[in-house]
């Protein structure tokens, strides 16, 4: 997953109009909202590298998996509300939401799996 947040980041980064774009929004309004593209592009690196970087040390990397979560999590309400208003298509839209919601849910399950727990050989954390 992180992986990808990075992949994702830097597509964003290299190609701020595609979002806007795959949503339907016009080609003018993207050109003038590709700022906030890249800033969400830097966000998706920011949170993917983090989390790859706290894994390769040995951490569990669980406060970057529910740093990550959450912002899936607002990103779901935020595409869901902009078809809800009609500012993005349905399909699209849908399926971003879908995947951001999914993407949410799949990383509060893993920080959950991330920290210290009990288990043979282990003492529960105190």
């Amino acid at each position: 997953m992180a992986a990808g947040r990075v992949g994702v980041g830097v597509a964003m980064l290299a190609r701020p109009r595609t979002l806007p774009a795959l949503l339907g929004v016009d080609s003018g309004t993207a050109a003038r909202v590709s700022w906030i593209t890249r800033m969400l592009g830097a966000r998706e690196v920011a949170l993917g590298a983090g989390t790859l970087l706290a894994l390769r040390r040995g951490s569990a990397g669980r406060d970057w998996l529910l740093g990550a979560a959450f912002s899936d999590a607002v990103d779901a309400v935020a595409f869901a509300g902009a078809v809800g208003r009609g500012h993005a298509r349905a399909v699209p839209g849908g399926a971003l939401t879908l995947v951001a919601g999914a993407s949410a849910a799949v990383g509060v399950r893993a920080a959950r799996g991330a920290g210290p727990r009990a288990g043979p050989g282990r003492a529960a954390p105190s």
